[in-house]
């Protein structure tokens, strides 16, 4: 009877012991990469002069949280190279130093549905590492009716060859999550 008592205690113990061992090392979730919170995006085409002065002429797009454009089209010139700014704004705030503070980790893409939609960009904002962000830039815009997707990818590894051309459609290779993404039409034509 004592061998059975022995033996009942020992397996109590073993499976107590197991039981409490179990609850004091629950796996440490993995650290969750933030993405970038927006309820407002606005995206500034400002035509630049042949000498590349900035000139007065300014297009603006926004969008909401639901990357809604407004307006669902703009009309620019073709054959004309422009500024693009792009602001991010939460409940009024810009959040734009939050990508620049993180830029090594941020990344805009800009894929017209045409290939002679833009025939050109060129970051004029850089990451630590040289790279570019994409907040500030100098796009031209080529020839007809186009949708322009605007991608800031956040989390990617930029050294990646998919992530090395402004225009990549490969992008997501990199890996990231996309912080926005968004559509609108262009209206590049002479009239």
């Amino acid at each position: 009877m004592k061998k059975v008592i022995y033996g009942l205690t020992l397996a109590t113990a073993i499976s107590a012991l197991f039981t409490l061992n179990s609850c004091t090392k629950d796996p440490k979730p993995a650290p969750v990469d933030e993405q970038e919170e927006y309820d407002d995006v606005e995206i500034l085409f400002i035509t630049l002069n042949a000498d590349g002065s900035q000139s007065t002429d300014t297009t603006k797009v926004s969008f909401d949280s639901k990357g809604v454009p407004s307006p669902s089209h703009k009309h620019l010139a073709p054959e004309t190279t422009y500024r693009v700014l792009i602001n991010l704004y939460y409940k009024g705030n810009s959040i734009n130093h939050e990508i620049i503070e993180e830029g090594t980790e941020h990344q805009f893409f800009f894929n017209p549905s045409i290939p002679e939609g833009i025939t050109n960009y060129v970051y004029n904002d850089k990451d630590t590492d040289n790279r570019g962000i994409g907040l500030d830039g100098n796009m031209t815009i080529g020839e007809g009716e186009f949708d322009l997707k605007i991608v800031l990818r956040h989390g990617l590894n930029k050294a990646h060859a998919s992530a090395q051309s402004w225009n990549s459609t490969t992008y997501h290779e990199a890996g990231g999550e996309d912080d926005l993404n968004v559509t609108f039409e262009i209206h590049a034509e002479d009239h």
